[in-house]
């Protein structure tokens, strides 16, 4: 070789050349999920017409749509196909939801192991702190909300889900998909300063008296009445809302 002759090697393929085919996959049902081309609570097209339309394997398409279900996006269920869940991926814990996709985060992010479920009569006391009618009675799903991915952490909150009689056993680990299947509805939501109530304090690891809040999130039909009330329990330090404002111009 002469001196002056200098060999270099090939530039690198481009980042989009050297990204997986399920990655892109991915990516693109990502953004249509992302751009209302599929809706919360619209399915997906299955893995064969996935395959088809862009030449791949199962396996590949697979991938793409496990990455799809760990960001929490989608669900999978034998017989029931793919149903998209929320526009947004897995964030931090909010709990205090500003839209419904985040309402959809929530329960996809967090819930309820084996809840304790009994049916109440409401006093005085209690339909006021659920906002729901005296002497009504609802179905009453309790217990310690936790993350997901994290179901040995420590406890979020205690979650108390009033729900109608009447409606279908209510299911917590159903709840990011039940949400994102209801039609439009108003959502109202407060937070209230209390002192950490006692029958609450030892399942959060909190003392009895501590500064707590605790937000109620009541679901009202196009008439205004409640058919749904939650309240979730936090133990103040745990508890973190934080805004940003964004200057006009």
């Amino acid at each position: 070789m002469d001196e002056g002759t200098r060999t270099t090697a090939p530039p690198s393929p481009p980042a989009e050349g050297r990204r997986t085919q399920h990655a892109r996959l991915a990516e693109e049902l990502r953004a249509a999920i992302g751009d209302g081309t599929y809706p919360v609570g619209a399915r997906l097209p299955t893995e064969s017409v996935l395959c088809e339309d862009h030449q791949l394997s199962r396996g590949t398409v697979r991938v793409a749509l496990r990455t799809l279900e760990d960001e929490g996006l989608i669900t999978r269920r034998p017989g029931a196909g793919t149903t998209v869940i929320s526009r947004l991926p897995v964030a931090d814990y909010l709990p205090f939801v500003t839209n419904r996709d985040e309402l959809v985060a929530l329960y996809r992010d967090t819930g309820v192991a084996d809840p304790a479920t009994r049916l109440v009569r409401l006093d005085a006391e209690l339909a006021e702190r659920t906002g729901l009618p005296i002497r009504t009675q609802w179905t009453l799903v309790e217990g310690v909300r936790r993350r997901r991915r994290d179901p040995s952490g420590p406890p979020l909150c205690w979650t108390e889900q009033y729900v109608l009689p009447e409606e279908p056993p209510y299911d917590p680990e159903l709840a990011a998909s039940h949400t994102a299947a209801m039609p439009s509805h108003r959502i109202e939501q407060t937070v209230r300063a209390v002192a950490m109530p006692e029958r609450f304090a030892e399942a959060l690891d909190a003392v009895p008296g501590e500064p707590a809040l605790v937000i109620r999130r009541r679901h009202l039909d196009a008439n205004g009445r409640a058919f749904s009330s939650s309240l979730h329990t936090h133990p103040g330090g745990r508890f973190v809302l934080s805004n940003t404002l964004i200057p006009e111009g």
